[in-house]
């Protein structure tokens, strides 16, 4: 068995190892505890979700809050909150937050989010949303035994989604700004309040800001001069300077041929950068954090000679 196959699925460390043999779930010995004793279980897909989410996914809705369809969608739900498909898609959320977030944390996320969606336009996007506002709701009360947010999220859900509806506006002014509203109203919006660009800018900038780690979203390259260019993060280090992120999401021609001319230029001023690749693992996030924070702290040192700490 590989080194890669070795580890937890849900917290990454090692698998329990018996008599010579891994474990086939590759449990590391504190989640297979867990499942042992109840407080794991798995979904209709077998993937793992702890027993207090499930329950919370799977509560009944009180007949003055739906009529046996979906909150988010409207979706038949079978006397559930949410219908399969935004049953499914608000879990894979709740995978994707930090398990180690504070209430503080989580709730600024909710917030934050909350007022984004509200100058969304598409309907489409705002149910999106509110699936993922679920989640920062389902994981504040999973993470923290905290039930503030799970206690008005469904009702702050029925209002957003209410707020847009659009059965009663001109069809034609919809079809025409729809374009727009995709790339202007899509919204991914990190712990911190950034609203990056997809959602694996969202997994970088949560990474960043987990770790304590000041960072810049979307800062011009100072020490640039012939040209304007702006990263994607800035990380200061010391008297203005620091080091650069660049996640490079797109592999259109346009695309690659600003990249390129971007990397002439970090190279031609020395500037330190550390580059992201679109096939970057996106799933395995407890390698690729390690692996980020790993090179972030090298290239200071080498550039700087020291690696700064925040206060938490």
């Amino acid at each position: 068995m590989e080194s890669n196959e070795l580890k937890c699925p849900i917290c990454g460390e090692k698998t329990r190892v018996y008599m010579g043999k891994a474990r086939k779930d590759r449990l590391c010995p504190e989640h297979a505890d867990m499942l042992k004793n109840g407080e794991i279980l798995t979904d209709e897909k077998g993937n793992f979700i702890e027993a207090k989410t499930r329950k919370l996914l799977n509560q009944e809705v009180k007949p003055a809050e739906s009529n046996n369809t979906c909150i988010v969608c409207g979706s038949p739900s079978n006397g559930k909150m949410q219908c399969k498909n935004c049953y499914y898609e608000t879990k894979d959320h709740i995978e994707e937050l930090d398990k180690n977030s504070s209430v503080r944390k989580l709730r600024d996320h909710y917030y934050n989010l909350k007022e984004r969606i509200f100058i969304i336009k598409s309907i489409e996007e705002t149910k999106k949303q509110c699936n993922r506002l679920i989640a920062i709701a389902m994981a504040d009360a999973n993470i923290n035994d905290d039930s503030s947010l799970i206690d008005r999220v469904y009702k702050d859900v029925q209002t957003l989604i209410k707020g847009k509806d659009t059965t009663n506006q001109n069809t034609k002014i919809e079809e025409d700004r729809k374009e727009k509203d995709e790339q202007k109203s899509k919204i991914n919006t990190a712990q911190d309040g950034h609203n990056v660009d997809s959602d694996m800018e969202v997994k970088i900038d949560d990474i960043l800001y987990n770790a304590f780690i000041l960072h810049c979203y979307g800062k011009s390259i100072d020490e640039i001069v012939e040209k304007r260019k702006k990263c994607d993060w800035f990380i200061p280090i010391a008297n203005g300077k620091g080091i650069y992120i660049e996640y490079w999401g797109m592999k259109t021609q346009k695309y690659l041929e600003e990249r390129k001319e971007k990397e002439e230029l970090y190279n031609k001023y020395n500037i330190p950068y550390i580059s992201i690749e679109q096939d970057d693992p996106k799933h395995d996030t407890q390698t690729f954090k390690s692996n980020l924070l790993r090179e972030l702290k090298t290239k200071a040192i080498e550039h700087f000679g020291f690696m700064p700490e925040w206060k938490k």
